[in-house]
């Protein structure tokens, strides 16, 4: 009898205390809710990021991205080499350069290109709609236009400058002008010997001179001698961008880069739900830089930046109502 209650008190001891067990079931319990929390609060979605090599410029667009897109939705940047390895997840660019590497890189990427204009990223999106698009960098000219009539509102002629491979830029403008009381004439530079003389017969023509984002005629190596010229003229240049006004143009449009990071976010969750990006589009709100110093020294009366956007706003939104009905 003793030895038989020996073996069950040996028998107890191998199946362990009843309270530690329980315990250590708690304790593994917890382990897997953790695990399984840890797995929840992972970002379920990421997107990739190929950087300018401007490294302030993608750190502070880095910085606007994680902010709107949030903690679900792992933004990380990857290098040249990687790309070719990417699958399946979106790919931010930004700017033409990082666009077409991307492109070369890996033909089946699905990319939202950043800071590009419409003319540069509309035959790569027509030619891939859905997998290729874009928040659009330049701002419309028909915008640019207003932003120079409300500044000057008695202003009704505008000249253009262009070449026979940009003159295209130009034509939904013209169309779109008489619906604003204004028109525009297109002069032609058919050399760079040509550029100065011709910009002085459009300086003679326009009331102001309206600058599109062409690189053949409006870029570092030209833009001090326009603005020089325009000014020694008492003309005004509008556009092409924002940087351009910092040099001496009097005013331009812009987008801000909140705006246009918010649109990216809106595309990506389209992406996400859909598996294609809506088309290239412009960002809903613009802004206006202007150029006090160069207003002074012509002696134009200049609104402030908001007003002027206000005026632009106002007219876009009563010919879009009036072109409806």
């Amino acid at each position: 009898m003793e030895r038989r209650t020996g073996t069950i008190h040996r028998n107890r001891n191998r199946c362990g205390n009843p309270g530690l067990l329980l315990k250590a079931l708690c304790i593994l319990l917890f382990a897997v809710c953790a695990t399984v929390a840890n797995a929840q609060e992972a970002p379920a979605r990421v997107v990739y990021f190929v950087g300018s090599g401007n490294a302030p410029l993608d750190q502070h667009l880095i910085a606007l991205l994680k902010r709107q897109l949030g903690p679900a939705t792992s933004l990380t940047e990857v290098s040249d080499d990687q790309l070719a390895t990417l699958e399946n997840s979106p790919v931010i660019t930004v700017g033409p350069a990082a666009f077409s590497r991307a492109r070369q890189a890996n033909r089946s990427a699905a990319i939202l290109a950043m800071l590009v204009d419409r003319s540069f990223i509309s035959a790569f999106a027509e030619r891939s709609p859905g997998q290729i698009s874009a928040v659009l960098y330049d701002v419309p000219l028909i915008r640019q236009a207003l932003t120079g009539k409300a500044i000057l509102p008695q202003a009704n002629k505008i000249a253009l400058l262009a070449t026979a491979d940009s003159v295209e830029l130009y034509e939904p403008l013209i169309d779109e002008l008489p619906a604003y009381g204004m028109s525009a004439k297109i002069f032609l530079v058919d050399s760079n010997d040509e550029l100065i003389p011709t910009l002085v017969r459009a300086l003679g023509y326009g009331d102001f001179l309206l600058a599109a984002p062409d690189s053949a005629i409006y870029n570092p190596r030209t833009i001090k001698h326009i603005l020089l010229t325009a000014y020694r003229r008492n003309q005004i240049v509008i556009g092409p961008t924002q940087a351009y006004v910092k040099a001496g143009s009097l005013a331009s449009s812009y987008a801000p880069f909140p705006e246009m990071v918010e649109m990216a976010g809106n595309f990506l969750s389209t992406f996400f739900e859909t598996g294609a990006y809506p088309e290239p589009s412009y960002p809903e709100e613009f802004r206006v830089e202007v150029n006090a110093q160069v207003a002074r020294s012509l002696n134009i009366p200049l609104p402030s930046r908001e007003d002027i956007a206000t005026r632009v706003d106002r007219q876009l939104t009563v010919n879009g109502e009036a072109s409806d009905e």
